[in-house]
Order: structure tokens, then sequence, then C-alpha cells
């Protein structure tokens, strides 16, 4: 026998084994039961041969250090576990190298930024309405919805205006690395979805939109948040839903056109139900488990817009998110109504007389006091705005097509390579890093009565660079847009497959093939979604701005790698066929 004793019915060693019986030892921790020195137990037999449990025990107990010292085996386990991250963190580090230079190379630019045009940028109106509702009272009857403002009020934002444009900022980084996090799902190879995350980080609208005390870069945030969380499964389970429908409620009360990326996701999240029915699961359960994200979503996100409109309610303005929906919409139909086709005289009254060709953008009706709804007063005149609704929807049931192939020009101006500016458009200025503390125009330009920057100082030369970088933002738009197209079709090839294996499978009798989820897909079409109908609705709705693309290009660009990789793939598949 050894010269350690056990305890009945514990193991001899760590390490398991054979005894000294040759009987299979279970594997277990190793206990010395202490003995008096000089009794039998601690002198060998003669002819005995120490077991392997003996020399077991330093290492299970207390090893020997340099000089006999003993060593606490605890610390052994602690040096070994830091090895272990050590090895795992390198590992990771050379995987994700190419994301974490881009990601170091933005902490810098948003830096830069912060440098540059301390303590923030503002837009004309829009910037110090924000600011003093948040300042004194919020109220959810304003032209734009309170959601902005009440984040304001949380982060004290009036009193520290730098606070405001620090943490969008970080919430712009944030929301960068879980798109890079659903890229690599998709496309499996880390450089690839670094690119699909490159515009989140590095975009200059992103920039620019986050140094400016407006709704728009928090509008993004939400929507790429809440496209994160529904992507991060093959399909959601009902908390992950109401997640991502908490987060993308929250943002339709910051922007209205956050209706966009709702139906979005309650569409995608009604097509993974459908196909959940279709697996071999219980009859009872299925339709269960198929149906709880969607259900879960959609009474998550109506606690937020539910909460908004029933306050609306509350204060008379009535249970909507935004009370002056038909006042934007006029401003939208103005610059092509054809005043021939109305035929109320009051609402005539709202018509510009001059030729298309000549009239203004959006803002120009909305706004000035010399515009046909102000009729020259800085207020609206009662009853005016009732008004102008009733002409905007006249104007669209008598003119659909030019609503509609003018908002299609603006969807196609996102993507021209070089800045996209009519009358009719916002000014591209406007939303590009500047090296001036304002673009006021004169009052006889054609523009004079669009939005226009302030900056309360521009420091020189990271303004210089920043504005430089800003230029390069354009080029790369129809690339975005092929991988958009190229998503389409492969969405096309991948439907078309399953088809024919329906058709051949039929064919031979042996019944419909179990499909297998699209996981590519369905991120395409979530990310895309999201991103093109809020450019869309707010085509549609408002006109053309580059801060409405600025706050979804994150999404948008993270769907053109998609699609372009999926449409690759499926020619592969469909060559190798």
């Amino acid at each position: 026998m050894g010269n350690v004793s056990q305890a009945p019915g514990e193991a001899f060693e760590a390490g398991g084994g054979r005894d000294d019986t040759g009987c299979v030892r279970p594997v277990g921790p190793a206990r010395a039961v202490p003995t008096q020195a000089g009794s039998p137990e601690t002198a060998p037999s003669a002819g005995a041969v120490p077991s392997a449990g003996a020399a077991a025990v330093p290492a299970a107990g207390a090893a020997a250090g340099a000089g006999g010292e003993p060593v606490d085996a605890s610390l052994v386990r602690r040096v070994g576990l830091l090895r272990t991250v050590l090895g795992r963190s390198r590992r990771g580090g050379r995987r994700h190298a190419v994301f974490c230079g881009l990601f170091a190379v933005a902490v810098a630019a948003r830096v830069l930024v912060l440098v540059a045009y301390p303590p923030a940028l503002m837009y004309l109106g829009d910037s110090a309405a924000y600011l003093d509702q948040a300042w004194r009272d919020l109220w959810p009857g304003d032209w734009r919805p309170s959601g902005y403002p009440i984040f304001l009020r949380i982060l004290d934002g009036p009193s520290h205006v730098t606070r405001i444009v620090v943490v969008q900022h970080l919430l712009t980084l944030a929301v960068a690395v879980a798109l890079y996090a659903v890229a690599l799902r998709a496309v499996r190879r880390p450089w690839l979805a670094a690119l699909a995350a490159a515009p989140a980080l590095l975009a200059p609208w992103v920039l620019d939109l986050g140094q400016f005390v407006l709704a728009d870069s928090l509008f993004g945030v939400l929507v790429s948040a809440g496209v994160a969380v529904l992507a991060g499964w093959d399909r959601p389970r009902a908390v992950a839903a109401a997640g991502a429908g908490l987060l993308l409620g929250a943002a339709l009360c910051v922007r209205t056109v956050g209706y966009g990326p709702l139906a979005v996701a309650v569409v995608v999240l009604v097509a993974d139900a459908v196909a959940a029915r279709g697996d071999r699961a219980p009859v009872r359960a299925a339709p269960v488990r198929a149906v709880a994200p969607v259900l879960a979503f959609v009474v998550a996100a109506a606690v937020p817009v539910g909460a908004y409109a029933g306050w609306s309610a509350a204060e008379g303005k009535g249970f909507a998110v935004s009370a002056h929906s038909g006042f934007f919409l006029y401003g939208r139909v103005a610059p092509f109504a054809d005043c021939s086709t109305i035929s109320r005289a009051d609402l005539r009254t709202l018509c510009d007389p001059r030729p298309t060709d000549q009239r203004g953008s959006p803002v120009r009706y909305l706004w000035p006091a010399d515009s046909p709804l102000r009729q020259g007063h800085r207020q609206i005149p009662p009853g005016r705005e009732d008004l102008a609704g009733t002409f905007a929807h006249e104007v669209v049931r008598e003119q659909p097509w030019a609503l509609v192939t003018s908002s299609a020009r603006y969807l196609a101006g996102y993507l021209y390579p070089v800045p996209y500016e009519t009358p009719q458009t916002s000014r591209v200025d406007t939303w590009e890093l500047p090296t001036r503390g304002t673009n006021v125009l004169a009052p006889d330009d054609a523009h004079a009565d669009d939005g226009y920057f302030v900056a309360t100082a521009v420091h020189s030369p990271p303004a210089g660079l920043l504005a430089a970088w800003s230029r390069l933002s354009y080029a790369p738009m129809p690339l975005v847009g092929l991988g958009l197209l190229a998503g389409v079709a492969a969405s096309l090839l991948t439907a078309g497959r399953a088809i024919r294996a329906r058709r051949a499978a039929r064919r031979r009798g042996i019944g419909r093939p179990v499909d297998r989820p699209d996981v590519v897909g369905r991120l395409f079409w979530l990310a895309a979604g999201s991103g093109v109908s809020t450019l869309g609705l707010s085509a549609v709705t408002s006109g053309f701005d580059y801060r409405y693309l600025g706050a979804v290009i994150g999404p948008i660009a993270l769907a053109a790698i998609i699609g372009a990789s999926a449409f690759v793939a499926a020619l592969r598949r469909r060559t190798a066929a």
C-alpha cells in the first residue's frame, strides 16, 4: 500500500486510474488523512512500491515551490485562468483586428469632433426648441414628438450641453459594435463584417449628427439597436422581441418616421412565426411558441407609444404621437401641387401661383411669414393648419403619381456619388462637418428659408480635416445601392431554389422537404427594410434631407454588405449545381 491512507468511498487521486489491487479508481479530489509520525502508516513495507496516488498528493493539495516552500493551489488555478484569458484575448484580437482598428479610429474621430466644435452644433429652430422644452416644461403637442426633449431632461442637457453630445457619440459607438456582431453572424468573415460596421463608426453624417442637439442621432441609435436585438437570433424569443419592441416604440416617440422600422419588424416576426409553424414541433406547443415573439413585440412597442399618445390625449391634443402631420404634408405637396385641380376657393388660397419649376423646397411653405399658409403672420392664423391638411390630402388624391415620382427621385438622390441638391431639396452643406461658424444665406438666395447650423466655436486644424472627410462621404453611395439590389436578387435566387427543391420532392414522392431558415436573407430584409422604410417615409411626408440618411446609414450599409455577400454565395451555389 502507499503512504497515504484514504477515507472510505473517496478517490485515490484527481486523475483517476487504478489502485494497488488493480481496480479502477473513480475520478475525484485526493485528500490525505493525517497520521502520527512513526506509526506503521508512515513507514512503507519492505519492497512496497509507492502508488501513483502518493505522487499526486502535492499537486492536489499544496505544491512544493522553490526551496521547499508550499504554494497555494488557488494561486496556481488563478494563474492558469489568467493565462487562458490572455490566450483567448490574443486570438480574439487577431480575429477582430480590423474592427478594433476601425473602432480606435472612430473614437479618435469623435474626440476630434468634440475638440473642433465645442460645446455642440445647433440647428436653427429645432435645437433651441428641444432645449427650451427640456428646460421649462415638457408637453406632447409640439411640432415634433417630445421623445428627444425627454432624453435631454434625463441628461440634464440644457445645463450640460457637452454631456448631450458625448452621450450621443458613445451611443453611436455602442450600436456600431452591435451591428458588427450582427454582420459577423451573416458573413462569417471578420474583415467583411468590419466593413459592414464601418459607416456606423466613421460616416461623416454620423459624426456630424452626434455633435448636433437634434433628435436624429438618438433616433438612429434606437432603430439600429432594435435591428441588432432582433437579428441576434434566427428566430428571437419573446424576451428579445419585447426588448426590440421597446426600442423601436421609443424611436417612434422621437421621430414619426419610426413607423417604418416598426412595420418592418412586425412583418419579419410574422414571417418567422409562419416558418416556425411549418417546423416539426408538438402540435399544441408550436402555435404558442411561434406567435409569442410577435405578441411580445407588439405589446412592448405599444408601451411607449401608448403612453405618449395617452399623454397627448390628456393634454387635449388627441390620441396621437404627432398633432401636426397635415402641416408637414402640406409643405411636401405644395412644390408640385396643380391648383387647376383644386375646386374649393378656400383651398386655392394655399396654392403657389408660380410654375412648379420656380417653386422652392417644402420648408418654404411652412415657416416664413410670407408663405401662403401664414399670409404675412408669424403665427399660423386660426383654422389655416386644418385647411392645409385638407389641401394636402386633396393634392395627393388628385396627383398621386407626382408624389410617387418625386419621392423616388429623392430616394435615388441618396445614392448619388456627388451631393444631391436641387431647389426642392434641403441644403447639403448643413450636414457636412463645417469650417465656419454658420452657413446662413442672404435673403435673396433660393435656399434662404432652409435651416442652417450655428457653431459656438470652430477650431482648426481639426475642423479642416473633418470637413475634408465629409466631402468623401458621397462617393461610396452607389456601391451601397448596388449592395441593396444584390440582396434583393439573392433573395429571389434563394426563393427560386427552394421552389425547385419542393417540386423535385413532389415528383419523387418523398413529401415536402424541411425548409431551413434563411438566416442571411432575414437579416438583410430586417436591416434594409428598417433603413429604407425610414427614408421612404421621410421622402413621402417631408422631402429630401441628408440627416435622414445619416440617422440610418448603419443598418443600410449593413444590409448592403450582407446583400452583396449573399448574392455571391447564391451565384456560387447555382454554378455548383
